[in-house]
């Protein structure tokens, strides 16, 4: 019966999360962690995907502060450092609060960053690098541009406390998302549970989130599928309200 009672308010607190209910939200997930911590109930935790939102909303605003600390170490989650908004004009943010945006020094390595942020888990060669950013580049030392780049990116990621944005392994650049958010990753959650049950909380998300084109800055070619592919899931949101 707990377990059935706790799963109940997890479930509703994901939702009340999603759909942006905060005052509801905060009551419920104070209430489900509540039920976990007296009930010694920690193996929902696991299930990374659907629990991580619900840690991540306590651990901003300070609800049952000990026990949500104590889980998070348990299924090793680290909370997000900076949001990264790529639907419309590429932003990275040093607040999950979307307060303080981050500056970067050039256009290129901002792009540079879009560029790995896209590539995701795949990573990128110097070479996919230089194709797709310095493609027309008249310079002779473009190896040279993509270090001071990546140089530049860890830097300027340092100011939202991101002490190694940048790794590399076996040859390919990869930036770690282990504390940078990405629209992009949530507008893609909010589409897969939108095909699932074409509910209203998922929608309104897909609408909120789309704030324009893809990287609407950068003429990347390199984007030009997902510009395509998130436009089409946008026009289906807004059909589906009619």
């Amino acid at each position: 019966m707990l377990l059935h009672a706790a799963l109940a308010y997890g479930v509703l607190a994901r939702a009340a999360i999603a759909a942006k209910e905060i005052e509801k939200a905060a009551a419920l997930t104070s209430r489900y962690l509540k039920l976990c911590s007296d009930n010694g109930i920690y193996e929902y935790f696991r299930l990374r995907s659907a629990y991580n939102p619900i840690l991540e909303f306590a651990y901003c605003r300070g609800i049952e502060t000990e026990f949500t600390a104590r889980m998070m170490e348990f299924v090793g989650y680290r909370p997000k450092k900076a949001y990264a908004e790529t639907l419309g004009a590429f932003t990275v943010y040093q607040d999950r609060e979307r307060k303080k945006i981050v500056k970067f020094r050039t256009k290129k390595e901002r792009e540079l960053l879009a560029f790995l942020l896209d590539a995701g888990d795949c990573g990128a060669t110097k070479e996919q690098i230089s194709n797709a950013i310095w493609r027309d580049s008249e310079s002779g030392n473009i190896k040279n541009l993509i270090a001071v780049n990546l140089r530049h990116i860890k830097n300027d990621l340092e100011v939202a406390g991101i002490k190694e944005s940048v790794v590399c392994r076996e040859n390919r650049y990869f930036i770690c998302r282990d504390e940078i958010e990405c629209d992009f990753e949530l507008f893609e959650r909010a589409y897969e549970e939108f095909k699932l049950n074409n509910a209203a909380a998922q929608v309104r998300e897909l609408l909120s989130l789309y704030k324009g084109e893809y990287l609407s800055d950068f003429e990347a070619l390199w984007a030009t599928a997902k510009k395509i592919r998130y436009h089409e899931i946008y026009e289906k949101a807004k059909k589906s309200l009619r």
